[in-house]
């Protein structure tokens, strides 16, 4: 477990520590039981202050992720006794945890359309139209094109009528927001732009013909060119 001191500002550095140090929890290189070094092994070894790591674990063991044992150390709890869900900026550190991020809004985003071929409302088709509309009318490249592909993402999460799907859709989404930006730049912009808008209508139309497995396999289809065309 080694951080990179280069790589981390000394503003905010407490919770850039903990962010590190969830991160390898929640992807398994850290396993619950493992014992963290001590305050004074984890400052030397990483450039920091004892203080900072101090702060750092009281931010983990406040979300439950780590436990103390008196007059023993700090050690590792499962992820699944967390408080919170978290993930900041600096843990996606490499292009295989942006992979994995959007595998996970594959996963979700499939039930999501799924879900929203049953439960959608005429106002729900509305909001998806006026996304995709907004999409349409984007001419450059620049956060508002991103911002309103999302939106879209967000209109079929709730077409679901199930806010906790709409959450995490949200957080997964909201994550990736940069990476897709900074992808696109490397692309033809018009050519991306009109099968993203295609492959949107696909997923509007089994939506609204109530098809769930249509749905699904519409919103499949798209997540996956969708990845192929950014690299992930």
């Amino acid at each position: 477990m080694e951080i990179n001191p280069n790589k981390v500002s000394r503003q905010g550095l407490p919770s850039q520590v903990a962010a590190f140090v969830r991160f390898e929890i929640l992807r398994g290189t850290l396993k619950p039981g493992d014992k963290l070094p001590t305050e004074q092994e984890f400052a030397t070894q990483h450039g920091v202050s004892r203080a900072v790591i101090r702060e750092a674990i009281a931010k983990l063991r406040h979300e439950g992720l780590v436990v103390s044992r008196q007059g023993i150390g700090a050690f590792v709890a499962s992820p699944e006794a967390a408080n919170s869900l978290m993930l900041e900026p600096n843990s996606l550190a490499v292009p295989e945890d942006y992979r994995h991020l959007y595998e996970l809004r594959l996963m979700l985003e499939t039930g999501a359309a799924e879900l929203a071929a049953l439960n959608r409302t005429e106002d729900d088709l509305a909001e998806m139209v006026r996304c995709m509309d907004n999409m349409a009318a984007v001419r450059d490249l620049h956060s508002p094109y991103v911002e309103t592909d999302i939106s879209f993402h967000r209109a079929v999460a709730g077409a679901t009528k199930n806010p906790f799907v709409s959450m995490f859709i949200a957080f997964v989404d909201v994550k990736l927001q940069e990476s897709i930006l900074v992808a696109l730049r490397s692309l033809d912009f018009a050519s991306a732009q009109a099968k993203a808008h295609g492959e949107h209508q696909k997923i509007y139309a089994a939506i609204r013909a109530q098809d769930p497995a249509a749905a699904a396999a519409a919103m499949r289809e798209h997540l996956s060119n969708s990845a192929r065309r950014l690299g992930l």
